[in-house]
């Protein structure tokens, strides 16, 4: 046996197809690890030149002083204002870019009403809260100097790239709102109305949190990843308390349940990642394109091994070496395991090989430090993030899609033996793979429980990992191993048993 299978090693390294897929994912791989490269480099914003020149052409069409276009003009000016502002400080990812959208627009809508003589709807109340509290009327002038100051001072602030002071005034308006809604609370017995209370309370505590944690780690604002873990965050929180406050029936709906399973594991993360100022969370890094290589190269790695397989039997008999092989003193079934089992060694050898070219084209293209971060999980089973040694986390995500690889390889073999069509196999093995979303796309659409007795749901074990969820409601590990088995023996069984009763005479 060992013979045999080092006699159909040689022969598969000996052509010339495997090197050439090889190299053609080792450029893959390149070329993805020099594009995330390029876009970590980028901004994560876009200029406003189209913007202000959109603006500008729409005003010179506009008539300020004709009452049906006097609304539109004034808006479009605001926005061409903002767009200046942004403008001045780079383009949209700067932190002061996402303050003026969210801050700044009320002092710039204020400062252009009020050059037309008007009065936005965000400066009348402040108007009227100031009147109240001084039983005054202020004057035009005085309106006026109060918008120009507030303008130049919030811009002020922009020039002198303080961001904290937005940060902590923030802050304080949050903590104002908070004791505004606990006294509302004390005063209220009302249930629906405390339900309210509290929703928004929970939202006004997210914020807070979100603020100290952006203030305490000297997160600018921004679009950047730690942004971005800061509002999976708080969009994580909400679905998570949103599901544990629902009803029984609401928690027993399975996609309801798989949303909840995958709140808590992004709320996890990214509070991980902001805590430690780690990026364990970021797939389009070096390393996080190695632990997901069994995901992002898996299409190469599947080509391969179908290739293989899908050759392995039928070039025997098209090219009539099939006689030369069946008379050596090995039984036909022993030949054909042989084969089968070179075929696992090279799905091996395949796996490995694709993540040592992403571990030395990574580093290279990405630097070597991205490797220095251990693998991070949320286990569902203890609720709490896990570290994971790299090479541990890379045999555990191999393993998990093991049974996919298997079981196409096994289909490109079959076919290989049963037709002797090389073509043939290959081809539909690959359908078979790019079918298998469609099928269970159709599946979850349309509920068909029958669905989960198909192997495509059942073939990913990677979905069982850390208590997670299956893409499907009944399944188990147990269930989705008997599954697998039962298709992988009726794919072996007839191959043996054709092969075993196999005409050679006439090859």
């Amino acid at each position: 046996m060992i013979s045999l299978i080092e006699n159909e090693l040689k022969k598969i390294f000996s052509k010339k197809s495997i090197y050439i897929t090889l190299a053609i994912t080792l450029v893959f791989i390149i070329a993805c690890n020099i594009i995330y490269k390029v876009n970590e480099n980028n901004s994560y914003g876009y200029d406003l030149s189209d913007n202000i020149e959109y603006y500008e052409q729409q005003l010179e069409a506009l008539d300020v002083d004709d009452p049906e276009e006097r609304s539109i003009y004034i808006s479009y000016e605001v926005e061409l204002e903002i767009s200046k502002l942004v403008q001045k400080y780079g383009d949209s990812s700067t932190w002061q870019a996402q303050v003026i959208y969210e801050t700044g627009r009320s002092y710039i809508e204020d400062k252009v009403y009020a050059k037309y003589g008007e009065i936005s709807s965000n400066d009348m109340q402040n108007l009227s809260d100031q009147v109240e509290q001084n039983s005054s009327e202020i004057t035009d002038q005085e309106y006026l100097d109060k918008i120009e100051k507030e303008y130049q001072d919030f811009v002020a602030k922009l020039d002198a790239g303080d961001w904290q002071y937005f940060a902590n005034e923030e802050l304080k308006q949050v903590n104002k709102n908070i004791e505004e809604q606990q006294q509302a609370k004390e005063n209220t017995q009302d249930s629906t109305v405390l339900s309210g209370i509290e929703d928004q309370l929970y939202t006004f505590e997210l914020q807070k949190q979100v603020l100290e944690w952006r203030l305490e780690k000297d997160i600018p604002y921004g679009y950047d990843y730690f942004n971005q873990c800061l509002d999976q965050y708080k969009v994580a929180k909400v679905t998570i308390r949103d599901y544990e406050n629902s009803t029984t029936s609401q928690q027993e709906d399975y996609n309801a349940k798989q949303e909840y399973y995958s709140a808590l594991e992004n709320a996890a993360i990214s509070q991980y990642d902001i805590e430690h100022k780690t990026t364990s969370g970021l797939s389009s890094d070096a390393r996080g394109l190695l632990l997901s290589s069994c995901s992002q190269f898996e299409l190469f790695i599947i080509i391969m091994i179908i290739m293989v397989a899908g050759a392995i039997v039928s070039e025997e008999f098209s090219r009539g070496t099939i006689k030369l092989l069946l008379i050596k003193p090995y039984k036909r079934t022993t030949i054909l395991a042989s084969k089968w089992i070179t075929c696992i060694i090279m799905l091996i050898i395949i796996i490995v090989a694709v993540m040592l070219m992403q571990f030395v084209a990574g580093g290279i293209i990405q630097g070597f430090d991205k490797f220095g971060t251990p693998a991070v999980v949320y286990d569902h089973t203890t609720n709490q993030i896990q570290e994971i040694n790299l090479i541990s986390y890379l045999v555990m995500q191999a393993l998990g899609k093991l049974p996919i690889y298997i079981a196409l390889m096994t289909l490109a073999f079959a076919l290989s033996t049963i037709f002797t069509n090389t073509a043939l196999a290959i081809t539909i093995a690959l359908l078979g793979y790019m079918g298998a979303p469609f099928v269970n796309a159709i599946g979850l659409q349309f509920n068909l429980d029958w669905i989960r007795y198909f192997i495509t749901p059942n073939w990913d074990f990677t979905q069982y990992f850390f208590g997670g969820l299956p893409s499907f409601e009944g399944i188990t590990p147990i269930f989705s191993i008997v599954i697998v088995l039962m298709y992988m023996l009726v794919m072996l069984i007839p191959t043996f048993m054709v092969f075993k009763k196999k005409n050679i005479k006439n090859i």
